[in-house]
């Protein structure tokens, strides 16, 4: 298993690793033009004010002005999972809404890091999704390099695709911060992407739309009964997870006219595929 004498934080590994994983999205289901690229300098919007106000270090404040992001559209009913239930934080968008009032640091720490961390989680640290109190919470360490998963389902921690970190956070972090270290396992940047990406090859995460993202792990209810092996035979039979053979706009079709036969209450046909 990696140790953490063996991993080191570098910002153009985040981004390279943060870029290919939605890449890989848009190749699966994600519409390209969600996915917005930093100019030459880095995002403007992203100021050493608004990196303040967050209550985070300059290193982070350098790592989401060169990040990519999942677009946050000004309609909430159209913003796009970057993982089951997921939506990921774009922080551009979030730091000039800090700027213009309409929200603040502990706001964005609250969304971005869940109501029982944020005052826990340290400045080097910070969130990689943002979202209600049900989003997955992601934690990127820019001093260890590494990615801690909050309330990681059990199925991924106890089974996970790639090593996690070995260390026991009660040898290396400071009391307030090790309990949720434990809690949550942590892997290297570019492996924690890798096991999210895995887990959509095996189809364990499974697309619905371009916009919705489920996963087998979720007890969904008698009416969706049969819905989770009927969407992962339309993906194989469309090439998933074989990127060269597989049909993006047919699969997405498919999964569509199939949902609104069978589960019509699980449709989603707000736009084009």
């Amino acid at each position: 298993m990696p140790q953490l004498s063996n991993i080191h934080y570098s910002r153009d590994v985040c981004v390279t690793a943060v870029r290919d994983y939605y890449r890989f999205l848009t190749k699966m289901y994600l519409k390209k033009s969600d996915v917005i690229e930093p100019p030459p300098g880095g995002w403007p919007t992203i100021t050493s004010d608004c990196v303040k106000d967050l209550g985070k270090t300059d290193k982070v404040g350098a790592l989401l002005r060169h990040l990519p992001y999942i677009r946050a559209p000004s309609d909430d009913r159209d913003k796009a999972h970057g993982a089951p239930w997921c939506y990921f934080a774009d922080w551009q968008s979030h730091c000039r809404s800090v700027s213009l009032g309409r929200t603040n640091g502990e706001d964005m720490r609250l969304v971005s890091q869940s109501a029982s961390l944020y005052e826990k989680v340290p400045p080097h640290v910070i969130g990689l999704t943002s979202g209600g109190r049900d989003n997955p919470v992601f934690l990127l360490d820019t001093e260890l390099g590494i990615v801690h998963w909050h309330e990681c389902p059990g199925e991924i921690r106890y089974n996970p695709s790639r090593e996690p970190v070995e260390d026991d956070p009660y040898d290396y972090a400071p009391d307030n911060e090790a309990d949720w270290r434990a809690d949550a396992p942590a892997w290297a940047v570019p492996d924690f992407f890798e096991v999210l990406k895995d887990q959509f090859r095996a189809l364990h995460f499974i697309p619905i739309s371009s916009r919705s993202v489920l996963d087998v792990y979720a007890i969904l209810g008698r009416s969706t009964n049969g819905m989770i092996p009927m969407l992962q035979d339309i993906y194989r039979q469309h090439g998933w997870p074989e990127i060269e053979r597989y049909h993006k706009r047919e699969c997405l079709e498919a999964v569509q006219s199939a949902l609104e036969e069978r589960y019509p209450n699980s449709a989603d046909r707000r736009e084009d595929m």
